[in-house]
Parts: structure tokens; C-alpha cells; sequence
């Protein structure tokens, strides 16, 4: 009988309880799409930091990553990477040859990062002749072949089939000079990398700066279900018993500043939706304080009957809870459809005007965010949700309670 009383009550007043139920709905929708897209960008931004990092795991010479010396590369590199690649968890090994230098035309010279890499066995992370707008990219059938940033080609002057020339230290210290051919031409949107990015082969980097079996730095993906961190650990072990200092370092390592910006985002994240639901809630309590001061006379013949202290507050609990279960319902369905809206069609970062942006020295220009579902943190949520609202109405439901029949029923007398 309670529970009827309660529901009947909610539509006395149906310009109430519709503007109550509307701002629960949408606060609670709008939490949901925000949780869907938060989880799904930062999970896609994490991704794009490891494949900017190279790889969920980096294996270099001790100290390489800090300082990028020349000097510092991977010995007897087919034995590491066979070690490497025998460990439990990984699903590609990328053999890399980085060298930075100046590249030089009889147009001008103009400093560069070359990569010497396998182009096959980089496809699993990231393939750069997806970003290939002219020539060829690496195909094997080229002699000292180079790729080069879209930028950097129209600084150098130089057209495909011409001649570049890369000045670099070698493994000891000693300059050193080596013809290329352009053979393609990339570009990637962030303009930074486009003036300085140059692909080749691991061989035609090894030739050009003495190299012979070296590399300069092993990429390595984990497999699905791997946490990068663990299989870190693996690998160290698997290469600790060799005669030379590696690294072994997860891309968290690698890149900590993406790691502390996700977080950092994901905590305001939160923050927001707290300050959302604060107003939200307090505007619920203030609404039902008034509709408690509103119905003195009505409460005060309810407690002359014998509804009386505690069923006075239950039933104005009840009233409560009933218009949570409804503006939740709303509120899923609401927010259920955005994020299949979001699932489905993605919000593109460039949608907003930001043709270039960089995170921490990472390109998010082309990042498009969609949606995704973890059915733990929704239901924490929504029980959260729940029992906010609910609570809300504690300190009205009190006042109502301490009515004094008497005094009631002379209200507005």
C-alpha cells in the first residue's frame, strides 16, 4: 500500500517529478557515453604510445633510451633476437637500426631520423607504407633505397630516383657518409614528423654507418593477454646470462608522460562527473525540502490517521526511490544509445579543429574515439547513482518525519 501511495504521489505533482526524473536521466546518461568514451580513448591513446614508443617492449644497449649515443647498439643482434622471439607472450620481434643524422641535395641539408627497419615484420604494429603518397616503400627491389617525410622532400628539392646523401656517426664515434636513392614518399599529418622522418632497409643502415650484425634497438609486441610489464620481466631473464648490457624497458617506462596524462585525464574525468552529480543532487534535495514544506497539511492528516514518525519518512523514501528506478531506466536507455552511436561511428579528434596535435611528442591528429562497455565500472556507477540520489532525499524524509500532527493540520489555517 505504501509503494502505491508513493507512485500516486510522484504524478499529483507531474511538473515535479518530470524535471526531478529529467535531470537524474541525463546526469546518469551523460555518465555512461563519458565512461564509454573515456575508456576507449585512453585505451586507444595508450596503444598509440606503444607503437610511437616502437613496441609494447623496447630491447636496447643499457643507457641507449636516455641518451640515443651512437655508440650504444645491440651486439650479436640475430642471437637477441632469437632469445627475444623464443619468449613465452611474444607475437612480433622488429629489428631496428636508428640513426640520426643530415640528410643533404645539392638543394640544402636538412636533419633527419632514419630508421633502418624490416618492413614486414613492422606491419603487426604499424605499417608506414600505409602513410606512402609516392614511390615505393622499401620493396626489396631497390638499391639503397630511402623513404622520406613529405616535408622534408619538398625542403630537400629532391624528386623521386634522386640522390641523398646521410651524414651520421658510426658505431665509434667516427662521421661518416652514405648515398641513397628516394625511392618514396610518406606522410603522416603531424608536420613535425614529416620534416624529419626517413625509412631504409636494416641492411642499407647497417652498410651506411659500418654496423655489420648490430642493431640499434629490438621492438617487440606481446600477444593477446600479455601485459607488457610481466613480459618485460621475461625477457630481461631470458637475455640476462649474455656478455653485454641491454635494457629491457615496457612502453609505460618508455613513455610515462602518456601514462601520467591518461591518469591525470581519467582522475578530472571523474572530478566532472562528481561536480555534475553534486548540483544535481543537491537539487534533488532542495526540491523535495520544498515539496515537504509544501505538503505540511497533507503529511500532518497522513500522521492524524496513524501513518505517523518513521512511515512518514518512508513513504517520502519510497516516492524516491521509485522516481531513481525511472529516471535510470531513462537514463540507461539514453545513454545505451550513445553508445552504440559511439561505437558505430566514432568521434574523429580532427572533428574539433585539431589537424595537428601531439601528446607528449605523440601524433592524436588521426585518433578516433568510440565506445566501449565495461560492465564492472557501469554497474559501480549506477549503484552509485542509485544510492546518491536516494540519499538525497534523507534529510527532507527527517523534517517530514518530525512533523507534529497538531501543528500540521493548522498549516495555512
Amino acid at each position: 500500500m505504501l509503494w502505491k501511495i508513493a507512485w500516486r504521489n510522484l504524478w499529483r505533482h507531474r511538473g515535479r517529478t518530470i524535471i526531478m526524473t529529467s535531470a537524474v536521466a541525463l546526469a546518469y546518461a551523460l555518465m555512461l557515453v563519458g565512461m564509454g568514451l573515456n575508456d576507449d580513448g585512453h585505451r586507444r591513446m595508450l596503444e598509440e604510445a606503444a607503437r610511437a614508443a616502437g613496441g609494447q617492449v623496447l630491447v636496447h644497449a643499457d643507457e641507449y633510451w636516455n641518451t640515443r649515443a651512437s655508440d650504444l647498439v645491440i651486439r650479436d643482434a640475430a642471437q637477441v633476437a632469437g632469445r627475444v622471439g623464443a619468449v613465452d607472450g611474444v607475437r612480433a620481434v622488429m629489428p631496428r637500426v636508428l640513426l640520426t643524422g643530415l640528410v643533404s641535395t645539392a638543394a640544402g641539408t636538412r636533419p633527419a631520423l632514419l630508421q633502418g627497419i624490416e618492413p614486414a615484420a613492422e606491419a603487426p604494429l604499424h605499417d608506414p607504407a600505409e602513410d606512402l603518397v609516392a614511390g615505393t616503400f622499401l620493396t626489396g627491389d631497390e638499391d639503397r633505397p630511402i623513404v622520406l617525410g613529405a616535408r622534408l622532400v619538398e625542403e630537400l628539392g629532391v624528386g623521386l630516383g634522386g640522390r641523398v646523401v646521410l651524414t651520421a656517426s658510426d658505431v665509434d664515434g667516427e662521421v661518416t657518409r652514405a648515398l641513397f636513392h628516394l625511392t618514396g614518399v610518406i606522410r603522416t599529418g603531424t608536420r613535425a614528423l614529416d620534416e624529419i622522418l626517413a625509412y631504409t632497409t636494416v641492411e642499407a643502415a647497417r652498410e651506411a654507418v659500418s654496423m655489420d650484425d648490430k642493431l640499434t634497438q629490438i621492438g617487440v609486441l606481446a600477444g593477446d593477454g600479455h601485459n607488457p610489464i610481466e613480459l618485460a620481466g621475461a625477457i630481461a631473464a631470458a637475455l640476462d646470462d649474455l656478455p653485454q648490457d641491454l635494457e629491457v624497458l615496457p612502453w609505460q617506462e618508455a613513455v610515462p608522460e602518456m601514462v601520467g596524462f591518461t591518469e591525470l585525464d581519467d582522475a578530472f574525468g571523474y572530478v566532472y562527473m562528481a561536480v555534475i552529480f553534486l548540483v544535481v543532487l543537491f537539487s534533488i534535495a532542495n526540491t523535495f525540502l520544498m515539496a515537504v514544506l509544501e505538503r505540511v497539511r497533507e503529511l500532518g492528516l497522513l500522521s492524524a490517521l496513524g501513518l505517523r514518525g518513521r512511515r512518514v519518512a518512508h513513504l517520502l523514501l519510497a516516492e524516491t526511490a521509485l522516481m531513481t528506478v525511472l529516471a535510470m531506466g531513462i537514463g540507461f536507455a539514453v545513454g545505451f544509445a550513445g553508445h552504440l552511436a559511439a561505437a558505430q561511428w566514432g568521434i574523429s579528434v580532427a572533428m574539433w579543429g585539431l589537424e595537428e596535435i601531439e601528446i607528449s611528442g605523440i601524433d592524436m591528429a588521426d585518433l578516433v574515439i568510440y565506445s566501449e562497455i565495461r560492465p564492472f565500472k557501469w554497474f559501480m556507477g549506477s549503484a552509485l547513482v542509485a544510492v546518491a540520489t536516494i540519499a538525497s532525499s534523507l534529510y527532507p524524509a527527517w523534517r517530514a518525519s518530525r512533523l507534529a500532527p497538531a501543528e500540521a493540520m493548522r498549516f495555512f489555517e
